[in-house]
Parts: structure tokens; sequence; C-alpha cells
């Protein structure tokens, strides 16, 4: 059997101080209306300046696990870290389906995630073909096989993928905590 076409998606739990982290992240939201990109509800902060010393240790932490996450695709290793956010989302907040343009790499850092507040999913770039095609066939759903794929986070999860994947985040359905995160494109240095 021939596997082609695998997309691998990293996971890892780190240790990392998370309160200094959700704190500036509150503070901010406090002082910025944030913006809309694929967040209908809930709040995106603008970019972060990554020159601030409070994301020095993530920056550098992320870093790493992305040179052990390249070797399996294989890449080059001249990549930065283009971009960085972070997401609150409240009760029934949610991120619609989409993709990261202008990246190579996307992640996802969980500050987070009380209990019921949502998960990360992907879609299969096949999943119209599979729904339409493999419906009534598929015995059991598999990572081959599957239109979706859904990931479990918890706090202190790092989630690194493709930024052509198409993924969206559940909604959060806990009624009295957020679901905080810090998401981040990886681009080629130029």
């Amino acid at each position: 059997m021939n596997n082609i076409f695998s997309v691998d998606i990293y996971k890892e739990k780190l240790k990392i101080k998370n309160k200094p982290l959700i704190d500036y992240i509150l503070k901010l939201k406090k002082q910025s209306e944030g913006r809309k990109i694929s967040n209908p509800t809930g709040w995106q902060s603008l970019n972060f300046d990554l020159n601030q010393s409070i994301f020095a240790n993530l920056n550098q932490t992320i870093q790493q696990h992305f040179l052990t996450y390249i070797k399996s695709i294989p890449l080059s290793n001249q990549f930065q870290i283009l971009s960085m956010w972070a997401n609150v989302n409240g009760y029934k907040d949610y991120n619609l389906i989409h993709t990261h343009g202008g990246s190579v790499i996307s992640g996802v850092y969980y500050l987070k995630t009380p209990k019921e507040s949502g998960n990360l999913f992907f879609i299969n770039p096949a999943s119209e073909a599979i729904e339409y095609l493999w419906e009534y066939c598929i015995e059991e759903y598999t990572q081959q096989n599957s239109p979706r794929w859904t990931i479990q986070v918890e706090e202190g999860t790092l989630v690194l993928f493709p930024s052509w994947l198409k993924h969206g985040v559940e909604p959060n359905l806990n009624k009295k905590e957020d679901r905080i995160s810090i998401a981040f494109n990886i681009s080629l240095i130029r």
C-alpha cells in the first residue's frame, strides 16, 4: 500500500507559563476593538509586536517545535514567524472555516480551554468528493476517509499545520469561561 498526499498535523503539549500571556491578552481586549476575520463572534486582536519580551519564550518554543515539524514534510528551515494574534471566544463564539494565505505553516497555541469550549477541526481537501461519492459506503471514519477531522485541544497544546489546509474552531459551549488562544503564521525569510 502506498500512502500518498498525506498531511501531517503536529500537536504537542508545551510547558509555558500561560497566566502572563492571558493577563496581557485580556488587558489588550479591554483596550482594543480588535478585528473580524474568521471570527464572526468573539474577539481577535490585531497582530502582536513580536519584539515584546512577553512573547520571547513562546516564540522560541514555537520555533523549536516548528523545526521538528518541518522535518516530517520536509521543508527548508529558512522561516520566521510572520504574524501572531490572540483569539478570545466566549459562549457560542467560534471561528469559520478558513485558510491562512501568504504563509507556509500556521499554528495555534491554546492558553485556556475550559470544558466544552470547542475543538479545532480540519477539512479534508477531498471532502466534497468524499461526502458526495463515499457517503453511504464508509464503514468507519478514519483519517483517510473523513471529510472532517477534529483535534482535541487542551491548555498548553501547540498545533502546527500547512497554511493551505482548511480549518475552523467549534463553538465554545461553556457558558462561564472563555477559550483563549494565540494563532500565528510562519513564512519564508525574504
